[in-house]
Formats: C-alpha cells, structure tokens, sequence
C-alpha cells in the first residue's frame, strides 16, 4: 500500500508571522517566516525534495490553494531541505 502523501500548509498566525506545517508518516514540524513568500519558497522547496508532497495555502480554516509536487524519483537525487 502506498504511502500517504505528506502535507505542508502555509498559514498566517494570528500574531502575523507565516507558518509552514509539515505533516507526513515520517515527519513533523513547523517553521515560521516573517513574510509570505519567504514560507512558500520554503514549502514548494520541501515539497520537491520529497517523492510526493501537497502544498496548501490556508486562509483561515478555508483552503485557498493547493498544489501537488513530485519530487525526484531516486534518492541519490534528492536534496536535503533545512
């Protein structure tokens, strides 16, 4: 059975920091970002360093964008994301 995709959801805070959550089998974290853009960069980045990811923007509790990220196929070739 195939593994479920791991989740990373880019939210605002109520404090106005960005966060990005990482959910998957294997993995839990979270990272905060003053700007926006800087927490999407970070994601889309995690997200390719995987085999299969989702990259969500939420707005509240709405979804307001999601994107799913194939990664490389062999482990050679993936990049380690801090």
């Amino acid at each position: 059975m195939a593994e479920p995709t791991p989740v990373l959801s880019i939210t605002r805070t109520p404090d106005g920091v960005w966060s990005v959550n990482e959910r998957g089998p294997e993995r839990i974290a979270i990272a905060y970002f003053p700007k926006k853009w800087d927490a999407l960069k970070h994601a889309v980045k995690a997200a390719k360093a995987k085999p299969r990811a989702r990259v969500v923007v939420l707005e509240g509790s709405d979804v307001r964008l999601s994107r799913d990220y194939t990664g490389p196929s062999s482990p050679g070739e993936r990049v380690e994301v801090p």
